[in-house]
């Protein structure tokens, strides 16, 4: 009986020892998980766009000098998709044992999203004129009415820019708050 109670002892240590052996064989000859520099998870995004906004607008256009033969007065309707977001190659990162605090620029209007088609735009005529007006005057038509855009966009009135830096803060916290190893992520502003 202690011959068998010897080798079960015997053939447990081995058990043991095998599966511990082979424990710290796994891990040296594992492959190693690299960590990826903080500051690379945000500048391999582009630039991030976070806030878009219809604009729908009317306002009064008078194109020629003329009355009654080349001046022109008529309304302008135009409807675009603007969008605002923050150049990525601007932000920052800055590590501590305690936190990660990433700066980033305020967000702005992106200049190509405020371009406005032609099929987006349409005019009315509200007085009578006996000639036409000239292209040039619809192309500055088509400028004024992007400028417009761009200035809404920008306005206070609608807080885009205000919820666009809110949302590049959210973007910004679903980027690093799982990869920072339990530290405090804080967003901050150029």
């Amino acid at each position: 009986m202690k011959k068998k109670i010897k080798i079960g002892f015997v053939v447990l240590v081995f058990i043991v020892v095998s599966v511990c052996g082979m424990s710290v064989y796994r891990h040296f000859t594992a492959p190693k998980k690299e960590s990826v520099p903080l500051e690379t998870v945000i500048q391999n995004s582009s630039d991030l766009t976070t806030q878009k906004m219809v604009i729908s607008d009317v306002f009064e256009c008078t194109k020629g000098k003329i009355p009654l033969l080349t001046k022109k007065d008529f309304l302008v309707q135009y409807r675009t998709t603007v969008t605002a977001g923050f150049d990525v190659s601007e932000a920052e990162v800055e590590e501590t044992k305690d936190k990660v605090t990433i700066t980033i620029p305020h967000c702005t209007v992106d200049e190509d999203s405020v371009k406005i088609k032609s099929d987006d735009i349409t005019l009315y005529d509200t007085n009578f004129a006996m000639l036409n007006v000239e292209p040039e005057a619809l192309l500055e038509v088509l400028g004024e009415a992007e400028t417009r855009a761009k200035k809404l966009a920008e306005s206070d009135e609608y807080g885009f820019i205000v919820a666009a830096d809110a949302n590049a803060e959210n973007v910004v916290h679903s980027l690093y708050d799982n990869i920072v190893d339990g530290r405090k992520v804080v967003v901050e502003f150029k």
